[in-house]
């Protein structure tokens, strides 16, 4: 399954104190890494988000903000009489002072900081039906953040797949090279070992050392092994879309195989369009690459 590490959900509960909303973003990391930013009264509920969403995703950054909006009701509004005494005495000595008989007003006293305070009523004291609200509220967010990681998985399985089927196309077109090239290749490496045993005078080769000896030289440039394991992992790389688990890790270790093996088929062959057919191969693989890193 092709899952981005990349996403955004939000969700909002309306209870007759106010509304909670959440809001989850996430971005690519290579290990589990998560934030939470909570609101006063809930900063004892940290712990509670963590365990909750680690179970949610296996890789990736992932930033989680709540933030609480309390209707009128909710709100209760308290004077704090000495600081507003204090500003009336202050307020009166400098009139009688600067000769001012402007009316000191109560309301304009009421502006003045730390007059007035603003304080939340105890909305999610209780504990069950605090975790209740937030239960709620945290599966709802998860949904709408996987479905859009989701779907920008789908997005990279499409290109993925895209320049796999690339990469098969030049695969097989270094095979059939290959399997035209390599009876002439091997007869012409045996014709230059015999030559150059005619012209050193060596002592008469058995042949059946010289074919092993041959066998074992041909070895070296043989590029058949890569070309199956290449096919084999392309294989993986399909089957990866029917899985039902993240796949991202598993295609990163697939991806360095493959790399092995076009570097090696780029070594041992001859032919300038089987190389230049590695090249491209390589291309395609780091296109992959790119994407895979977004996956989880």
């Amino acid at each position: 399954m092709f899952v981005s590490m990349t996403g955004f959900g939000s969700a909002t509960l309306t209870k007759e104190w106010g509304s909670i909303s959440l809001e989850l973003s996430s971005v690519n990391h290579r290990y589990q890494e998560i934030s939470v930013r909570l609101p006063r009264e809930l900063l004892s509920w940290e712990s509670w988000f963590h365990q909750r969403l680690r179970r949610s995703f296996r890789r990736g950054k992932i930033l989680a903000r709540v933030e609480t909006r309390w209707n009128a009701a909710s709100l209760a509004m308290s004077i704090h009489r000495e600081v507003l005494e204090g500003y009336y005495r202050d307020l009166s000595e400098m009139r009688e002072s600067l000769g001012i008989g402007a009316e000191i007003r109560l309301d304009s006293l009421l502006t003045l900081p730390g007059v007035m305070d603003v304080q939340e009523k105890s909305c999610l004291t209780d504990g069950g039906e605090t975790e209740g609200i937030l239960t709620e509220l945290l599966e709802s967010c998860v949904r709408s953040w996987n479905n859009m990681r989701h779907t920008e998985g789908c997005h990279l399985e499409a290109d993925i797949m895209k320049s796999l089927a690339l990469l098969e196309d030049h695969v097989n077109a270094v095979s059939e090279m290959w399997k035209d090239a390599r009876d002439a290749a091997f007869t012409a490496m045996t014709d230059r070992v015999r030559t150059v045993v005619d012209l050193l005078d060596l002592p008469a080769v058995g042949e059946s050392r010289f074919a092993q000896e041959a066998v074992l030289i041909a070895d070296r440039w043989d590029i058949s092994e890569e070309l199956v394991r290449m096919r084999s992992h392309a294989a993986k790389f399909r089957e990866a879309g029917s899985s039902l688990e993240p796949m991202g890790r598993k295609l990163d270790f697939l991806l360095q195989e493959m790399n092995r093996e076009v570097n090696t088929i780029s070594s041992k062959a001859h032919d300038s369009n089987a190389r230049w057919r590695a090249v491209e191969i390589k291309v395609e693989l780091e296109r992959i690459r790119e994407q895979i890193q977004n996956l989880e």
